[in-house]
């Protein structure tokens, strides 16, 4: 019984190193969070028509003026981000948040499920709550003139991370084009180069993203 025990608890500590590591970076970002509540209040934004027209009038005003950058809050950010998602219909998300990080972002949402598309429904390996919490965390770059791209590198349902190939197979239904995991975010004409960062996002007038 008792090289029974041993075998059991050594099965719990593998189990739980394997959890440790497959969940390091949120177990990170927990413990930052922890120690340093107002830093994150700071670098998460949510979407609204303040924001958003915050947002569009420094773009403006940094293609008007000598100026060689702004600076975009997370909340302007946000903003820009929810209304150039355009792949996805916006009755079908619901209480948006953006998190800045080094070049990434960090998107939680609420998906209602009775308005996602049958073909994308037929691909979900079990049923879907009525709302479920869907996280997505990766790296943002400027692509062209006016759109940006995101690749998604963790997507997390439940709490639980999606295997990235079936990540690229929900995207290419939901979008109707391929995909391998990166999506397209209109922005603004005028975004030509950014650069994300905890404290904010820097637009460039040369479009360098730096």
């Amino acid at each position: 019984m008792r090289c029974l025990g041993r075998i059991i608890l050594l099965v719990l500590v593998l189990l739980l190193v394997g959890a440790g590591w497959l969940y390091r970076d949120e177990i990170r970002r927990w413990g930052n969070d922890v120690v340093n509540p107002l830093d994150k209040a700071r670098r998460t934004g949510h979407p609204s028509p303040t924001a958003e027209a915050r947002a569009l009038g420094k773009v403006d005003s940094l293609l008007k003026s000598q100026s060689d950058s702004i600076i975009l809050s997370a909340d302007e950010m946000a903003s820009l981000i929810a209304v150039g998602a355009s792949f996805l219909p916006r009755e079908l998300l619901d209480s948006i948040s953006v998190e800045l990080g080094d070049r990434t972002i960090r998107v939680r949402t609420l998906v209602n499920s009775a308005k996602l598309p049958p073909r994308v429904l037929s691909m979900l390996p079990v049923a879907p709550e009525p709302f479920e919490e869907v996280i997505a965390t990766g790296t943002m770059t400027p692509a062209r003139a006016g759109v940006a791209e995101w690749k998604m590198d963790q997507v997390l349902v439940r709490g639980l991370p999606v295997p990235s190939d079936l990540t690229a197979r929900l995207i290419a239904k939901a979008t109707g084009r391929p995909s391998d995991g990166r999506l397209e975010i209109l922005m603004p004409r005028g975004v030509t180069g950014f650069r994300v960062r905890p404290s904010g996002v820097a637009i460039y007038r040369d479009g360098a993203g730096r």
